[in-house]
């Protein structure tokens, strides 16, 4: 029979502590007319694009912006040009080396905002403070029709540039959001509304031309939910998603929004300590879209398919000198689209990488890709389970080294994913042994049974489904 193997993380409420895990796997709908249309493909691996360690002694990857054929990127206080090639250069610094950076352009000024009592433009690949002394302390910032849009620190105030020119500020030109008595924490421009989002609401402006100052609310432009985390604040193919200060990741709906995070993930993320920290990007693969929301203290990242509204998690192994070895988040702290690849820039080593689906390591560490089913049963009889089989697209292991030989480890729960079974390793198939099956026999007994399946080796991994040979029987 076929088992409801495939599937996201936590689709629902559970109170099975691991049951529904979907790691370093993204479910993808195409089986149509199956019983289970869903099919898991491994996540995308790294590669190295450049190393900026190598230039300074800084390592947090805390920002960059694509601006016509240059990456700049800002890694702890210091701002890099970087090249299509990989070659940097080190153009200067700003003030501070942790936090929250936002960077925009108007199509020849980049502008870098850091929460401090200072701005900086790049014009002509050269970082300078903006030196008008109107210039307010800055705590986001966007572009929309001519005009950098910054928030004003611990104020709902909103503050706009001169036309086309990011060195000039006037004292006068800005307006407060006042629908809500909550500062204004992060702008976004979106389809020509500009949205700042506070800790209790969410107002929208637009463009009204107003001589004394050009962006006024919408009647009716009020969101009563505010943001938990600026940086989780993310445009995706004009949408908005963030996560609220519910604790809940939502996305704008018209002038309205919806919740994408499921219940069981609400909850996750409810009993995490810091949470105003989080931060979103985006980056597409195999056609999908993810918003991905990694939490650094927490050391914790989810992701949200945008294409099929399923939820994964996305995990990294770190064995870096000084740093507890284990898995955590991502070792993504900021990703963004240079030229045709999508470029990240990693959390402690100044590392960037191009993220590759073809690329089955992240860089030098391995990839663990999980997937613990729900809880399968029989009417609530118990069953013997005379076979299992795992249908993976086989024959893609190695010519050679660790891979040539790869397997998949299944264990199993029969109380609901808090003790588990020992590990059973099967092959999965050499290169080019497309009939390879992964099998496993003599399981035992069970009334409610969840499958967890580990596969470490680095190669392409595609779970298309499970299926078992069962006898039901008298408890």
């Amino acid at each position: 029979m076929e088992l409801p193997f495939t599937g996201g993380a936590y689709t629902s409420y559970s109170t099975n502590v691991n049951a529904q895990r979907c790691v370093n796997l993204f479910p993808a709908i195409e089986k149509q007319d199956a019983k289970n249309p869903v099919v898991l493909y491994g996540t995308a691996g790294l590669v190295e694009f450049s190393d900026l360690a190598t230039e300074g002694a800084f390592t947090i990857a805390r920002g960059a912006w694509e601006f016509g054929d240059v990456l700049y990127v800002v890694l702890g206080p210091d701002v890099y040009s970087v090249t299509s090639a990989g070659v940097r250069t080190n153009i200067g610094s700003i003030t501070t080396s942790t936090g929250n950076v936002f960077l925009a352009d108007n199509g020849t000024e980049v502008i870098i905002v850091d929460g401090s009592a200072f701005g900086y433009l790049i014009t002509a690949g050269v970082l300078a403070v903006i030196a008008d002394a109107d210039f307010p302390v800055a705590s986001s910032v966007t572009f929309q029709d001519g005009y950098f849009i910054i928030t004003k620190t611990d104020t709902g105030q909103i503050w706009i540039s001169g036309l086309y020119d990011g060195t000039d500020w006037d004292a006068l030109d800005f307006d407060t959001a006042e629908a809500s008595p909550d500062n204004a924490k992060v702008v976004i421009s979106n389809s020509h509304d500009l949205w700042i989002f506070g800790g209790k609401t969410a107002e929208i402006y637009y463009n009204s031309g107003n001589a004394d100052f050009p962006f006024t609310r919408i009647p009716g432009g009020l969101v009563e939910l505010g943001i938990e985390a600026a940086a989780s604040a993310l445009k995706i193919n004009g949408i908005i998603y963030w996560l609220s200060t519910e604790k809940r990741v939502v996305r704008t709906r018209g002038y309205q929004f919806d919740t994408v995070s499921t219940p069981q993930i609400d909850y996750y993320i409810s009993t995490y300590t810091t949470t105003s920290d989080a931060r979103a990007f985006s980056y597409q693969a195999l056609g999908h879209i993810f918003y991905v929301l990694t939490f650094p203290t927490e050391d914790k990242t989810w992701v949200y398919d945008v294409t099929t509204e399923i939820w994964h998690e996305w995990q990294s192994y770190v064995s870096s000198s000084g740093v507890v070895a284990g898995w955590g988040k991502h070792r993504a702290n900021c990703i963004v689209k240079f030229g045709d690849d999508y470029i990240a820039g990693d959390y402690e080593n100044g590392k960037l990488y191009t993220i590759d689906i073809d690329t089955y390591t992240d860089y030098t560490e391995d990839v663990r890709r999980i997937r613990a089913s729900q809880v399968i049963n029989k009417d609530r009889f118990y069953v013997i389970w005379h076979s299992l089989e795992i249908e993976f697209e086989s024959g893609a292991g190695l010519i050679s080294g660790y891979g040539s030989n790869p397997t998949a480890v299944l264990q199993w729960s029969d109380d609901g994913g808090h003790t588990w079974s020992n590990e059973h390793s099967t092959y999965i198939g050499d290169i080019g042994e497309y009939k390879n099956r992964a099998r496993w026999r003599r399981m035992g007994k069970s009334r409610n049974r969840v499958l967890k399946v580990t596969v470490s080796d680095p190669i392409k991994v595609v779970i298309l489904g499970a299926y078992a040979e069962l006898e039901e029987c008298v408890a």
